[in-house]
């Protein structure tokens, strides 16, 4: 039986930009996010008034299996995370369409404590450990500087965790190299290294990896509650 995902995502820092020019970048980094993870969205982000967005994932859609769906997922908030960066979003994740009123109260708790990500009804102490999972993940993404996030997007852009064959088991995609993004960026190699170091993209690439697997492991959860 397929178990959607329900998500939210506030505008928690404009970062000194108006709500109309947060808007109408919350629009533009929507669709390209929509069409390049296509594949998992149920219901595609739509943009919302004041700083909202809302998208539904299906993680039964992938050819390689739930695991490689969950990769992407994890993969695509990173994406609209990176695409926003100095814009910060805060997110909520549910495998249940949550009415408003529980929707805000749990952001707003999200908020309290500081969370990038906040999980809420999933069964058992499956919200605790996903929320842990994504704390580490979005506090390395709110710290990079838009430079950093344009670097780590360019050298991953090709993913950073995919499903083998069997769909059981992770393996890392290979980074673009990078020589190849200092030519595109019109900087020195050694630049784009430093800017990376800086970034921590290897602990990156592991916290990913990691969101992923939890992830994977709250749906199989989920489905056996309904």
């Amino acid at each position: 039986m397929n178990v959607p995902l329900h998500l939210d995502a506030h505008v928690v820092s404009r970062a000194g930009s108006t709500a109309e020019v947060v808007h109408r970048r919350l629009i533009r980094v929507s669709e390209a996010v929509n069409e390049r993870y296509g594949i998992v969205l149920k219901e595609a982000w739509t943009v919302l008034e004041e700083g909202r967005l809302r998208a539904e994932v299906q993680l039964d859609s992938c050819p390689a299996g739930a695991l490689d769906a969950s990769a992407r997922v994890v993969e695509m908030l990173c994406e609209l995370t990176l695409r926003l960066t100095p814009v910060r979003c805060r997110v909520l994740m549910s495998p249940t369409a949550l009415p408003l009123s529980k929707r805000t109260a749990a952001l707003q708790q999200g908020a309290k404590e500081r969370l990038f990500l906040k999980a809420k009804d999933f069964p058992g102490d499956q919200d605790q450990i996903l929320t842990g999972a994504f704390a580490g993940l979005g506090g390395q993404l709110w710290d990079w500087t838009e430079r950093q996030a344009q670097f780590v997007r360019a050298v991953l852009r090709a993913g950073v965790v995919e499903a083998t064959p069997s769909g059981e088991e992770l393996h890392f995609v290979p980074g673009r190299k990078r020589r190849e993004v200092a030519a595109a960026f019109g900087v020195s190699p050694s630049v784009v290294t430093e800017c990376l170091q800086a970034a921590g993209i290897d602990r990156f690439r592991y916290q990913v990896w990691s969101a992923s697997t939890l992830l994977a492991s709250a749906r199989s959860s989920s489905m056996s509650e309904v």
